[in-house]
């Protein structure tokens, strides 16, 4: 079920934390104050997701940010032999986009000189071209025993360079993690 994530375009997933966009799915039902040990689903990332996805650092940045916020929860990670409460799988994805803003026309200076004196210059068009990767960051929680997904976080957000990365994949885990355990 997990396809591992950690991607410049699944962190690509977000950027500037003013565009973040956060949303949880949750069972109400679950026994969140039973959740206390967990582990990775252990599967690599396949040929079907962007070959960013599959970029092993990235995809340990991922996972070492999700360890950090879940230790300051007072969850312990453990491995599948070790009988956690419940398997933590990430997902990512990225898609690249690009933007044209077409602001009409500019003229390249008041006069052009010539053989018959001034005249105006002429016109030509501008547009502004922006390159952007429209990333989204999928963070599961399904329970061990009953292997029913009981929770899910979303983050999706826009990545101008691939600088970015870090702090986004920061941000992004921390505003997820905040949502966890949901408030029933």
């Amino acid at each position: 079920m997990s396809r591992s994530m950690g991607a410049l375009a699944a962190a690509a997933l977000l950027a500037g934390c003013s565009s973040l966009q956060v949303k949880t799915q949750f069972d109400p039902a679950a026994p969140y104050p039973g959740y206390k040990r967990y582990a990775w689903l252990a599967s690599e990332p396949g040929q079907e997701q962007a070959a960013a996805i599959r970029d092993p650092g990235i995809r340990r940045l991922v996972i070492e940010t999700i360890d950090r916020e879940m230790g300051k929860k007072g969850l312990v990670r453990t491995t599948p032999d070790q009988n956690p409460d419940f398997f933590v799988s990430v997902i990512g994805w990225g898609r690249g986009r690009v933007e044209v803003t077409n602001y009409g026309y500019a003229y390249g200076g008041a006069y052009v000189y010539g053989p018959w004196g001034p005249s105006p210059a002429a016109a030509v068009p501008v547009a502004q071209v922006n390159e952007y990767v429209d990333g989204t960051l999928v963070l599961d929680f399904v329970d061990a025993k009953s292997r029913k997904l009981f929770w899910r976080g979303t983050a999706t957000d826009t990545l101008t360079t691939p600088q970015q990365v870090p702090g986004v994949i920061d941000g992004a885990v921390q505003k997820l993690l905040a949502a966890y355990p949901p408030k029933t």
